[in-house]
């Protein structure tokens, strides 16, 4: 049985086929920390909040697609300026939200990159690339904001392929699968663990 993410690759795969594809992901910002500081039952109220208010506020003809605690909206309907300006109406009304769950009043934000085919990649595997480079600029430049990602051989840092060796890599794609989340989130995850043992 295909893992979440596996999923998400076939859809990217027979979108593309059929000419142009526009792809936006959103991850929930310091969601570890959500679920650290109000439990997991609370944490996944708030990933099924994200899910209900995409599939509430998007138009039709967008899919919509989540790998643990990411989401992947996508479409051969619509422009990736469209698909940006849909995503960011729903970060701004993520950003407003105070969710309660038991004796908990949550806060929390989204951020996300929006690229598309052929303009941003040429294949599946470049949009899945600058769609990771673009969540993390949309991280480092501070968090619950939506991004253009920046195209095919534009990246600044290309996170995965440039500073890891195969191996571990290799180890990283299994964990994810077992896990169920995208390789990008764990390392996110990762970072963050490491910026908190540092900066105590």
């Amino acid at each position: 049985m295909p893992t979440p993410f596996e999923k998400i690759r076939e859809i990217f795969d027979r979108a593309h086929a059929s000419g142009s594809l526009a792809v936006g992901n959103l991850d929930i910002d310091n969601f570890y920390n959500i679920n650290e500081n109000y439990g997991r039952k609370c944490g996944d109220e708030v990933i099924k909040f994200i899910d209900d208010i995409l599939r509430e506020s998007l138009p039709d003809g967008m899919i919509i697609e989540r790998a643990g605690d990411e989401f992947f909206v996508m479409s051969t309907e619509h422009t990736a300026e469209t698909l940006l300006m849909e995503l960011e109406d729903v970060r701004k009304q993520i950003e407003k939200v105070e969710l309660e769950c038991g004796k908990h009043l949550i806060k929390f934000t989204v951020s996300g990159a929006v690229a598309d085919i052929p303009r941003s990649a040429s294949s599946v595997d470049g949009l899945i690339h600058v769609l990771e480079d673009g969540m993390f600029t949309a991280k480092k430049q501070g968090r619950n904001r939506m991004i253009f990602a920046p195209a095919e051989g534009k990246q600044k840092m290309s996170l995965k392929s440039s500073y890891y060796p195969k191996s571990q890599l290799e180890k990283l794609s299994r964990l994810a699968n077992r896990l169920k989340k995208t390789e990008s989130a764990l390392l996110r995850e990762a970072l963050t663990d490491l910026l908190r043992k540092y900066s105590q």
